[in-house]
């Protein structure tokens, strides 16, 4: 079956050189969908794309989502938008927040204004546990937990988005579905906990610090499923004037500790006798979520849930970023 159904032919994709956004488009493209890969490169790798130039159901335009001109000639004439663009840069947000300001929320805010002058309705939404700051710390929480007070201008920057999808949903009659992220693992990352933890010990592979305080501990997934997942809340959970936009957390229903990751990260690069040390600080750095907990009941009811548990998740990434798998599957 394909991945969005057959009402979908040409779908808009931003951000799509980046890590998820590519593997969007090794999944779609095979299918015959018509993708344009829009992306400004500012976090999006021209590698991760290049398997794809030449192909006649694939067009890549390099530019921002804040050039609203370049944005309406572009998205015309497109039946969907798979909104991925964003500042993904969380710990180095701190020194430039307007970062999470421009690139999440002001970006989000022209995708749908474009969308509702050209007449294209749905949108999927990448957003992120982050919006729940510390109230997922040692409880899981679903979708209707509030009040969102997050600790990261990241996790402002995607409430910002959603409250204005959510909007422009009620308002302009766009469909919107958003969805909250675990950490979304897999080959070309470049960032994150396991990214860190392979440089780090190739930088030394005699000792690896953990920052923080060693109990963090958040829900992992594979990039494939979590794309899976976006494209089955589209084609399962329709969208109406009663109900025009909706929220679904995204994920396992399982955490890993850091410290596990650490230890998979050693065994898998062979350095057994390297020394595992933990910091000890509170937070690894400033607006640091050390421990995500959500529920996914909400779209596993609905006959969604992933195949790989979140240390089997760990585990394949690991692999996949050591080049010791294949990247996906």
């Amino acid at each position: 079956m394909h991945l969005l159904g057959d009402s979908v032919k040409r779908v808009f994709l931003t951000g799509g050189a980046g890590f998820i956004g590519s593997h969007v488009l090794d999944m779609l493209l095979p299918q015959g969908y018509e993708v344009t890969c829009y992306d400004n490169l500012s976090n999006g790798r021209p590698e991760f794309i290049a398997s794809h130039h030449g192909k006649p159901n694939f067009r890549f335009v390099q530019a921002d989502v804040l050039d609203t001109e370049r944005l309406k000639a572009e998205m015309k004439g497109h039946d969907l938008v798979w909104h991925l663009a964003a500042n993904t840069d969380i710990i180095g947000s701190h020194e430039q927040p307007v970062r999470d300001l421009r690139d999440c929320t002001m970006g989000t805010f022209h995708v749908l204004e474009t969308m509702r002058v050209l007449g294209i309705q749905p949108i999927l939404f990448s957003s992120t546990g982050a919006v729940y700051g510390d109230i997922c710390r040692d409880v899981s929480v679903s979708e209707a937990a509030g009040p969102l007070l997050p600790v990261s201008t990241y996790g402002a920057g995607k409430i910002g988005s959603e409250a204005f999808i959510s909007s422009f949903c009620s308002v302009y009659g766009l469909r919107g579905w958003i969805y909250r992220f675990g950490n979304v693992l897999g080959a070309r990352m470049t960032h994150g906990v396991i990214f860190d933890f392979i440089n780090k010990f190739r930088a030394n592979p005699e000792e690896l610090l953990i920052r923080g305080d060693g109990r963090q501990e958040k829900n992992y997934f594979l990039v494939e499923e979590c794309i899976e997942g976006m494209a089955f809340g589209f084609l399962n959970i329709p969208m109406n004037e009663d109900k025009p936009c909706d929220v679904f957390n995204l994920g396992t229903t399982t955490v890993s500790r850091v410290t596990y990751i650490a230890e998979v990260v050693r065994e898998e690069m062979g350095l057994k006798n390297a020394r595992i040390t933990i910091e000890g600080a509170k937070k690894a750095w400033p607006g640091d979520q050390p421990r995500v907990h959500f529920t996914v009941d909400k779209i596993n009811a609905l006959g969604w849930k992933t195949r790989r548990s979140s240390d089997e998740s760990v585990r394949i990434a690991v692999r996949r970023m050591l080049g010791k798998a294949q990247t996906s599957g």
